[in-house]
């Protein structure tokens, strides 16, 4: 019998817009989701892009891209009946997930206490622009004002122009319906074995800081992150990794540093065979050179001088060239794609990524197919769209939710609500950077006791990263390694030595999951595959995380976020039209796995209790980043459109921008609605003429006039006296927030996003909190991210019963280092 991940599972999705992704990425994973859409259908369906720019409820391509396999019944919410009909599903549903205005859901009966009344077993996640607490949780907002926020738009774009969003498919409620996903499936599990559901609260701006360590940077007294289009600046040094080739783009990652140093001396090497490096270039130790330059040690021109020298060698090579040389040479590079570009990339193909559906005329319509490949029972999720309400009267009413049946049969432990949700997990980490041990923090968070594996040789590279506290370059000084290593225990192992092998078995016996990010076949090759770790434990889950996946014609390429987010077209559509791309701020792609790999780790564990069996996970960050795209995927197969850049412009929004406020390099962000202009067009001092009036094409026509006004008006005030004072007539709005802003900002300040938590080399070290707030079990983060090696002793002796000679043997051995 086959057993799909969550087929157990009943999920209530009410969310009118992009959240849907939450839903699309839980019945992906082989749940039963349902939408309970308005009578007229819900908001994505009215929104395009539309199959052939026809406008139909049917056929509109954001909706088909995350309600693929969902069922569609229909309830008017503000009658009596339609509320009725709704509380007759919770009753026998396990979630719901919602994206309602703060307080929309209350004014209706059918906040969480009203649902768990009828249903105390359901688990109500809630996605709302800032949160549902906190004295800026009712403001109105939009993808712009919630990026704006998060302090990843200020990192974004060119230095001398406004940030910039990611504008073709809205990046912060994607982000934050994935969080809102794999914390229902923790809640959900903890609800099997107390019997109670809670409350999951999920705020988009909180979602979109999770790339963002810099944000810590005022805190802690180190150089804050500026912009740079298609790189990083810090401390007033620039580092650009996008660059002009002789045919397209390229992204060439070029940087200093242990990680790194080794792929930029190979690329050094190669602009000196053919006359582009000179000796000085060829002589610097790439490893310290970074150091140096910090402390004052060397003059920043030399790093300046190579990446000008990188400039002009790569003009001369085209994508084709570059690309090869990424696997002949060994160098971290990759073209810029296109979207259309990923419709005829190989790699995916022989992956069997795409799926195809036949459209009227001979067409097809090219979907995302899986999240994650599982090596079992992997649930196929259908590609069937419903129509409005093509469920209605066809549910079964008298299901009973499975967290309540559970807990009658006696399946799991007994609790009695006060563990966290995922006390008792044991996870082993030889993953590193920031994809998969920030997911892994998440499963910490949530009170999963996790073994980080490192060697002083080898430590995460994250380490070695800035900010540092008081900018001390100390392996266990750096802000970013904290914010993604919070709660975990380390254990300095060196995996080279042969005594280490022991240790590491001993590790998976006692462990529910292990993940590893090495490049793709080093584990097998190391005696360390899931074959290996299988036979040792049968009920292991694994997970591989690599650029591309583990399978597959370029999936040896080595390489970073960065790289990813080329290869699946992020580059290519963010920035202005006038100018070459900019791209999204850091390694984009390792921002947006992490979600995917906490939820896919829980439904593997969902199976695990039900057929006693472990399975092996390959996930590709690439192909997970693809479904955050979906939609203009969609549009670039059915309409031949690429998406193009457009700055901060929206289809469905005018004026939508970015604009100076009082201060250096200070912004408010301003979305405006059509009922919300007249509001705005009076608080800037645009009410002659009829500008009130004046309707969106009109606006766009006057968009110069526009933009010109607003700005004089923002300009006179700072970035939160403006977006206090329209958010007082009901507009979107918000500072853009820099370090400084994230950590004086009243609504993080109110939510704790910022921690100062236990940290042995410090003291104290301030970190992120949890990005999903739980209502009855709240994540703990007990401790920063740990020094290398200091829980060597506990982890040994308490967790795998060594005793002191066996330890002693080891470090005789000189494997705890």
């Amino acid at each position: 019998m086959k057993f799909e991940m969550l087929q157990h599972y009943r999920v209530l999705d009410l969310c009118e817009g992009i959240s849907q992704f939450a839903g699309y990425l839980l019945t992906s994973l082989g749940a039963e989701v349902i939408a309970v859409e308005p009578p007229g259908g819900v908001d994505s369906r009215h929104a395009g892009p539309f199959v052939d720019d026809e406008p139909d409820p049917e056929h509109s391509l954001a909706h088909w891209a995350y309600n693929q396999g969902k069922q569609s019944v229909t309830a008017d919410l503000t009658t009596a009946e339609g509320r009725q009909r709704l509380l007759e599903l919770v009753a026998g549903a396990d979630a719901l997930i919602e994206d309602a205005q703060v307080g929309r859901m209350a004014s209706l009966g059918l906040a969480y206490s009203e649902l768990a009344a009828v249903n105390p077993a359901i688990v109500h996640a809630s996605i709302t622009p800032y949160g549902s607490t906190g004295p800026r949780s009712t403001w109105t907002g939009s993808d712009l004002t919630a990026v704006a926020g998060s302090g990843f738009l200020h990192a974004s774009g060119d230095k001398d122009r406004a940030p910039v969003r990611v504008a073709a498919v809205p990046q912060s409620f994607l982000q934050a319906a994935a969080d809102a996903a794999a914390a229902t499936l923790i809640a959900l599990r903890e609800a099997q074995r107390s019997g109670r559901g809670q409350h999951v609260d999920i705020s988009a701006m909180e979602s979109m800081t999770h790339g963002q360590p810099a944000n810590l940077s005022s805190r802690v007294n180190a150089n804050s992150v500026d912009r740079l289009a298609g790189g990083l600046s810090l401390g007033g040094v620039d580092v650009p990794m996008l660059f002009p080739c002789a045919d397209g783009n390229t992204i060439c990652v070029a940087l200093m540093g242990a990680a790194f140093a080794p792929f930029t001396e190979r690329l050094v090497a190669w602009e000196a065979e053919e006359g582009f490096a000179d000796e000085e270039l060829q002589a610097v130790d790439w490893e310290t050179v970074a150091t140096e330059v910090l402390s004052g040690q060397r003059s920043p021109d030399i790093i300046a001088k190579s990446f000008m020298t990188h400039a002009r060698f790569l003009a001369t090579k085209t994508t084709e060239e570059l690309w090869a040389a990424a696997f002949e040479r060994n160098i971290l590079i990759t073209p810029s794609a296109l979207v259309s570009d990923l419709l005829t990339n190989p790699h995916f193909a022989d992956r069997d990524f795409w799926r195809d559906v036949e459209l009227d005329g001979g067409r097809s319509a090219r979907f995302c197919g899986p999240l994650v490949h599982f090596s079992a029972d992997a649930p196929e999720r259908t590609l069937v769209v419903p129509t409005l309400g093509s469920d209605n009267g066809s549910l079964d009413t008298n299901r009973q939710p499975y967290a309540a049946t559970a807990v009658a049969a006696g399946d799991g432990p007994a609790s009695d609500g006060a563990e966290l949700p995922l006390a008792g997990l044991k996870v082993v980490e030889f993953s590193w950077v920031i994809a998969t041990p920030s997911a892994v923090r998440i499963l910490a968070d949530y009170g999963a006791t996790v073994v980080k594996v490192e060697t002083e040789s080898r430590p995460d590279t994250m380490r070695t990263v800035n900010p540092f506290v008081d900018e001390e370059a100390h392996p266990d000084n750096s802000v970013g390694y904290g914010v993604y290593n919070a709660g975990k225990r380390s254990l300095s192992l060196d995996l080279s030595k042969p005594e280490s092998r022991q240790v590491v078995e001993d590790l998976i016996r006692w462990a529910d999951i292990t993940t590893e990010s090495w490049a793709p076949g080093a584990a097998a090759r190391m005696g360390f595959g899931y074959d290996d770790f299988s036979a040792i434990n049968p009920q292991i889950i694994m997970l591989s995380s690599s650029l591309l996946g583990q399978s597959g014609p370029y999936s040896s390429l080595a390489g970073y976020g960065f790289m990813a987010a080329a290869i699946a077209g992020f580059y290519e559509i963010t920035g202005w039209p006038d100018r070459g791309p900019a791209g999204p701020y850091g390694p984009y792609t390792d921002f947006l796995a992490p979600r995917v790999i906490v939820a896919s780790l829980m439904a593997a564990l969902e199976r695990r209790d039900r057929t006693g069996d472990g399975c092996y996970i390959d996930i590709s960050q690439t192909e997970a980043a693809l479904h955050y795209l979906a939609p203009a995927i969609l549009d670039a197969s059915i309409n031949g459109r690429d998406p193009q850049r457009c700055g901060n412009e929206d289809p469905h929004m005018s004026p939508h921008g970015v604009y100076p406020s009082a201060g250096e390099d200070q912004w408010v962000a301003i979305a405006c609605t059509d009922n919300r202009w007249p509001a705005l067009a009076g608080a800037v001092g645009l009410n002659g003429n009829g500008a009130a009036g004046w309707n969106q094409p009109a606006r766009r026509e006057r968009s110069g006039e526009i933009d010109d006004a607003i700005s004089a008006w923002t300009s006179e005030r700072s970035n939160v006296e403006a977006a206090e004072a329209l958010q007082a007539h009901g507009i979107d709005a918000y500072p853009v927030n820099n370090s400084q802003g994230c950590c004086d900002d009243k609504q993080l300040t109110a939510r704790e996003h910022h921690i100062n938590v236990p940290q042995s080399h410090r003291g104290t070290m301030w970190t992120q909190n949890c990005r999903t707030r739980m209502s009855r079990t709240p994540p703990v983060v007990w401790r920063g991210g740990p020094c290398l090696g200091e829980d060597n002793f506990e982890v040994l002796t308490e967790f795998l019963g060594y005793n002191t000679d066996q330890i002693a043997n080891l470090a005789a051995a000189e494997v705890l280092g």
